[in-house]
């Protein structure tokens, strides 16, 4: 396992409230950094559930293969993939992020396998740098609960078929944008069945917006120390800029909570099993790009 040279992490700023997904959430993510690792470990139901085991059905690696993690954050994915003999390069903006993900990645097994490197995604100098050092390098992208928090996603597709080989794979996992927040909201009900006199308990998604909503402030985890600046998209814009840069879309996942319900907390998203919680899709590069 190998950490490329890192500048040492910056002290924290004071938050600013510019809807720019650049030093604000960069700054914020350091200060949730710490916080975030303790929270996941190895993974929190959703990614143990829902985002892994997805990208483990479309990720269809071989030992030996080269793979890119994109927003690493502590490392979850990269860590996956590497049991399946990969190696993975595991990228993120945020330098507290690299070295808890570097730190945890050293009690793994397979530490030998991941590297990890400082990469921001909406700087296109930044991009065609690391594109020089890995042309065509990479079998496979994966980026997990990212694009919601960049500005423009066309830096990063322009970016995508550069480092991709022919033929190579990209994986994206995101909340839902149909039937999460920003724009829908949990409804629980109690009503009486009128069969049985007893009271039962009824979830539903209340959709108030969809195509047009703004960027706002969002905490992914309650108790988050600071809250992420959030850039909503229909699925239309989400997959539109990786189209342009010659992308093709040929799976698509919609992955929910299916192993029963949580009684414990009537909001919890285990109460909403035909819900998708995610949106997890793989594009392909096409022939030329």
């Amino acid at each position: 396992m190998t950490l490329t040279a890192l500048p040492s992490r910056p002290a924290p700023n004071t938050m600013s409230t510019t809807t720019d997904s650049g030093p604000p959430n960069l700054s914020r993510w350091n200060l949730n950094a710490d916080w975030w690792d303790q929270k996941l470990l190895d993974g929190n139901d959703m990614f143990l559930e829902l985002i892994l085991p997805t990208i483990d059905e479309l990720a269809d690696v071989k030992p030996g293969q080269r793979v890119l993690d994109v927003g690493t954050g502590n490392g979850i994915v990269a860590r996956r993939l590497a049991r399946d003999g990969v190696d993975v390069l595991a990228t993120d903006y945020s330098l507290g992020q690299i070295e808890n993900a570097w730190r945890r990645t050293q009690k793994s097994a397979h530490a030998a396998q991941i590297a990890f490197e400082q990469l921001d995604l909406l700087s296109r100098p930044a991009l065609d740098d690391f594109a020089q050092r890995h042309p065509e390098e990479f079998d496979l992208v994966t980026g997990s609960m990212l694009l919601k928090e960049l500005s423009d996603l066309r830096p990063l597709a322009e970016f995508l078929p550069k480092i991709l080989k022919p033929a190579g794979r990209v994986i994206f996992a995101n909340l839902h944008p149909a039937f999460h927040k920003p724009g829908a909201h949990r409804l629980i009900e109690v009503a009486e069945n009128p069969d049985t006199g007893v009271q039962e308990i009824k979830a539903s998604i209340k959709v108030e917006k969809y195509l047009n909503i703004g960027p706002v402030q969002s905490s992914a985890l309650r108790g988050q120390p600071e809250p992420l600046i959030w850039f909503h998209r229909p699925i239309h814009e989400l997959l539109e800029p990786f189209f342009d840069a010659g992308l093709a879309l040929n799976k698509v996942r919609e992955p929910s909570f299916s192993n029963g319900p949580d009684p414990s907390q009537a909001q919890s998203y285990h109460n909403f099993p035909q819900i998708p919680m995610q949106f997890i899709f793989r594009l392909v590069r096409l022939p030329g790009q």
